[in-house]
Parts: C-alpha cells; sequence; structure tokens
C-alpha cells in the first residue's frame, strides 16, 4: 500500500553562515559518553559480505540492505527544545582551549561595560533597543512579528533576563505562527553564576582543579570550566583527563557584557557566542542566538540496518556489526566507536523520503556526499535511492542524541535504509 505524501515543510531549512559542515546541533550539558576501540581489532570479527553498490551520493545508486522500517519519527510536542548553531566558526579565539569550538571572537581582554542583558556596549555605542515584547509571551501564544523571519535558522528569536550565563534566561522560538517559551532549568540556574567554590579571579588556562564540570562567570564576561576533557571540549568526544583543568574563554571586548539577549538591537557583525553550544551573532541589525553546531546526531530510535535486521542507534555498541559502503560496495563491519550526549535545548531535522521512511537528525549532521541535513530540500536527493518529499526543523523530545562509526574508510551507515554519514568519521582516535 503507498503511504500518504508527506506535507510540504512547514519550515524550511536553510544553512546560515555559522553552521559548520560535520557537526550536528543541540545545547548539550558536559555528559558526553563515547566507547571506542581498535578498527582493525573490530574489522577481524566481522564477517563482511559485498554486494555492488553505488558510493551513496547524489549521482550514486547505492540501496540500502532490505531495510523496510518507517524510520525514526517522533512529534514535535516538546516545547523546550529550541537550539542548535555553530561549530568552528570564524573568529580568534585566542583565550579558549584548544578544541573549544568557539563561536565568535575570544580574546584575553575584558568587556568593561557591564550594563545588564547586553542592554549597551559592543554595538558602536549606540544605545541598546529590543524588538521583543516587553515580557515573555505566553507558551503557544501567537507570534506575528514582522522583523522575524520564519525560515531563519535560529536558537531563539527573543530572550529575557540579565544574568551572565544565557541558559538562565527566558528565551522564545516563534515557530509555526506560535511562540514556543523556554524557562531556565531552576536547579541548575539557582547557583550563583560565581559559585564560592570558584577561585575569585580566572585561573590560568591548563591549571588543574578539583570538581568537574564546575562553571564560574566573572565579572569581565570571562567563563571558565573545570573541564575533565582534554582540552576543555568534549566536541566531538571528549578525551578523559584526570584530574580535570581549567578551560577559560572571554569575549571579545566589542561584545557587550553580559552577553546580549536575543532580539535586542545591534550593530556590525560581531560574533560573541561562547563555544559552539550558543552561537550569538549580530546580522541585519538583530542579536541572533543560533542554532547549537555540536556533534550530537540522531534520536535514539533510529533504525540502523545490521545482519540481524534494523536496530535502533541507541542499542548498538562497539563491536557491534552493521552495514557500511566500502569501495562502492554495500559491506558488514563491525562498530569502532559510539557517541552519544545529553541536550537540553535541541531541534532536529524531520527528513521524510519517498518511500515512508522518517528521519530526525542534527542540522548539522553530514549526508553520504558530504552536505549536512541543514542543507537538505524537498525534491533533492539523500542518496542514490532516496528523494525527499519533504524537510522541516523540529523540537527534539529526547533527553540525549546518537552516532556511530562503522569501520569503513567511508564510515558511512544506512539510517531507515539511508545511507548518511557520521560525525565521527573525522575524528581521530584517542
Amino acid at each position: 500500500m503507498t503511504r500518504p505524501r508527506q506535507p510540504k515543510p512547514a519550515w524550511p531549512i536553510a544553512p546560515m553562515i555559522w553552521l559548520a559542515t560535520f557537526s550536528c546541533g543541540g545545547e548539550s550539558e558536559s555528559d558526553s559518553a563515547e566507547s571506542t576501540t581498535s578498527a582493525s581489532d573490530a574489522t577481524s570479527s566481522a564477517n563482511p559480505s559485498a554486494t555492488s553498490a553505488g558510493s551513496g551520493g547524489s549521482d550514486g545508486k547505492t540501496t540500502g540492505p532490505g531495510t523496510t522500517s518507517s524510520g525514526a519519527s517522533t512529534t514535535a510536542s516538546s516545547l523546550s527544545n529550541s537550539s542548535g548553531g555553530a561549530s568552528n566558526s570564524s573568529g580568534d579565539a585566542s583565550n579558549s582551549t584548544g578544541g573549544a569550538n568557539a563561536s565568535g571572537s575570544a580574546s584575553n581582554s575584558s568587556a568593561s561595560d557591564t550594563s545588564s542583558g547586553g542592554a549597551a556596549g559592543g554595538s558602536g555605542g549606540s544605545p541598546v533597543e529590543s524588538l521583543c515584547p516587553e515580557s515573555p509571551p505566553q507558551n503557544g501564544g501567537a507570534c506575528d512579528e514582522a522583523w522575524i523571519d520564519p525560515a531563519g535558522f535560529v536558537g531563539a528569536h527573543c530572550a529575557w533576563g540579565t544574568d551572565p550565563r544565557p541558559e538562565c534566561r527566558v528565551s522564545g522560538l516563534c515557530f509555526n505562527g506560535e511562540w514556543m517559551i523556554t524557562e531556565p532549568d531552576v536547579a541548575r540556574c539557582d547557583e550563583p553564576p560565581l559559585p564560592s567554590s570558584c577561585p575569585e579571579t580566572p585561573a590560568p588556562i591548563g591549571s588543574t582543579c578539583e570538581m568537574a564540570n564546575l562553571e564560574c562567570w566573572y565579572d569581565d564576561g570571562t567563563r571558565c570550566v573545570c573541564s575533565p576533557c582534554m582540552g576543555g571540549s568534549e566536541w566531538p568526544l571528549c578525551g578523559m583527563i584526570d584530574p580535570p583543568e581549567w578551560a577559560c574563554t572571554t569575549p571579545d571586548r566589542a561584545c557587550p557584557n553580559p552577553l546580549p539577549n536575543a532580539g535586542d538591537t545591534c550593530e556590525g557583525d560581531l560574533q560573541c557566542g561562547l563555544d559552539c553550544e550558543l552561537p550569538i551573532i549580530c546580522q541585519d541589525g538583530v542579536w541572533q542566538w543560533g542554532q547549537n553546531g555540536c556533534p550530537i546526531c540522531a534520536a535514539p530510535n533510529t533504525p540502523i540496518a545490521t545482519p540481524s535486521g534494523d536496530r535502533p542507534i541507541a542499542s548498538l555498541a562497539v563491536g557491534d556489526v552493521v552495514y557500511s559502503v566500502e569501495d562502492q560496495a554495500i559491506v558488514a563491519v563491525p562498530i569502532v566507536r559510539v557517541g552519544s550526549t545529553r541536550v537540553v535545548r535541541h531541534q532536529v531535522v524531520r527528513v521524510s523520503l519517498g518511500d515512508g521512511s522518517v528521519l530526525e537528525i542534527s542540522p548539522g549532521h553530514p549526508t553520504a556526499d558530504g552536505r549536512t541535513f541543514a542543507e537538505l530540500v524537498p525534491g533533492s536527493a539523500l542518496d542514490g535511492s532516496h528523494t525527499i518529499v519533504s524537510a522541516e526543523l523540529v523540537p527534539y523530545r529526547y533527553a540525549r542524541t546518537y552516532d556511530i562509526l562503522p569501520g569503513t574508510a567511508s564510515g558511512t551507515y544506512f539510517a531507515a535504509g539511508a545511507l548518511i554519514g557520521s560525525t565521527l568519521a573525522n575524528t581521530a582516535q584517542p
């Protein structure tokens, strides 16, 4: 029986300048978990079977290994999952640690303006106004602000509050004509920005610390994290270190301090985010909180093709055998790496395919031919055998995202029967 054709997306996906090629979205906490093993050791346990196939790109003819699952279809019922954005974006990061994927310039200078909520400073000296409602609207209320581009690839159109931590402010996204309001995490934000356990002044970068994931915000805008990850970044994989070390980042001194609210007016083309989790960009005269581009990817129930049938991606482990593509042939190989990351605010691209399958994948996740899911449009091909019926940005309702890396040079795998890439493919083994 032929499945009904899916409607065209209510929100077209339009990649913006801050979207990195091999990254996936979501505002995350430092709770990334991953397993690694040697590709050569894992491959020896597999019994690869080769079938002639194309490369899986837009001009190839690779077909999936007989999967019939309808894919990972989830609803957009969550009203608190909105984020996304920028990984490895342009801008100097002279005071951020290696691999921190800072979004925007970071220097070792301090901002002199300390007005609340980014109301002044970093905008050419002009008074800053907000284009947003004076107070947060009701969740689900109508939004018809003329300045909002409904096709824009943003994490929040408006924000309210003066806490130096953006995640501790109320944020709002105008989605399908309704406000999606996200309240701060009370348990997290009840703590002061500079807890008593923090040093009085920023610690030297790379010096050891005791309380892993302790976050300290200082008056000059500097944020320091006691990071258990090598280089201060968990993206795309956290190289665990013990003891943890201080990783500190200070925004460019031209940026407002505290960081500006989404919807505030601005001048120039400043980029003031501190990392890949929340790019903050002055675009078209308005501060925008962008989609998060940290490498975190697929919904837990995404069906992955294996010799024993489709399995949810969340159930897979290192050594499990999945189908991939090697030298233009479909082969069964073991997984050599898995990744899972907790997300707090996140949106994914829901892609409906011509065979009725549905995928929900983070915007920056790579396709098999090197595009990102944010670039997919109706009528185009996901791989050589699957045409895209619709692609829309939707809230993500799960607590974690998942990715795997098969033991092939391509690093590709079949999700809901379609060949896609892996964010872990270009990651060196720790």
